[in-house]
């Protein structure tokens, strides 16, 4: 079962994306606090995209990473905001195994998005473009920015539709959380473990 059917049943036939505003339904506070566990997570299929190469690649190219996938478009402010705290934060997560997947959606392809890259000086980051909206029966694209985390073993585990400050102290202990975790994710980062039982 997809995330769209299982969190969103009322996006049926919507054809273009907005911008994110929908606090009522997802509040938020702009920080990674307001990241939601997927319930139940979900196996992301072989979903075929892009590279800045124009090579296609899956989600499973990235298997046994890290990866935080925030998809965004050419159009959204709020998307161009977010990139170069992306960037930093992959120039600071570099010697680990997390990658930051962000994938335009924008139709006209990769050379409607190379220029934002140049132009926001993005050296960290990877160019990737689903033109096609391949993503779209697995991740709703009705709202942008978006982000997931994936864990190591392609489940998506958890997500926030809506701009995010990645320069936020809490980021970085967002991030090991998930990196830390070798298995399959039993619960969110901010979700406490359940007591020890004494012996």
């Amino acid at each position: 079962m997809s995330v769209r059917w299982v969190f969103f049943p009322f996006l049926l036939s919507l054809s273009l994306p907005v911008i994110a505003n929908h606090g009522a339904s997802e509040p938020t506070d702009g920080t990674v606090r307001s990241f939601v566990d997927l319930k139940p997570a979900d196996k992301v299929p072989l979903i075929q995209f892009q590279n800045g190469k124009g090579e296609t690649i899956s989600f499973d190219t990235f298997k046994g990473k890290v990866v935080l996938l925030n998809i965004w478009a050419t159009w959204c402010g709020p998307c161009i905001r977010e990139l170069p705290a992306l960037d930093r934060l992959q120039k600071r997560f570099a010697k680990s195994d997390l990658i930051i997947l962000p994938i335009s959606t924008d139709r006209e392809g990769l050379e409607i998005v190379r220029p934002y890259y140049e132009r926001l000086k993005l050296k960290n980051l990877g160019i990737y473009n689903d033109a096609t909206r391949a993503m779209e029966p697995f991740f709703p694209l009705d709202v942008v920015p978006a982000n997931f985390i994936i864990d190591r073993n392609g489940i998506a585990v958890s997500f926030l539709r809506s701009y995010v400050d990645w320069d936020d102290t809490e980021v970085d202990n967002m991030i090991n959380f998930y990196l830390n975790q070798k298995g399959p994710v039993a619960h969110g980062w901010q979700t406490p473990l359940p007591p020890r039982h004494k012996k």
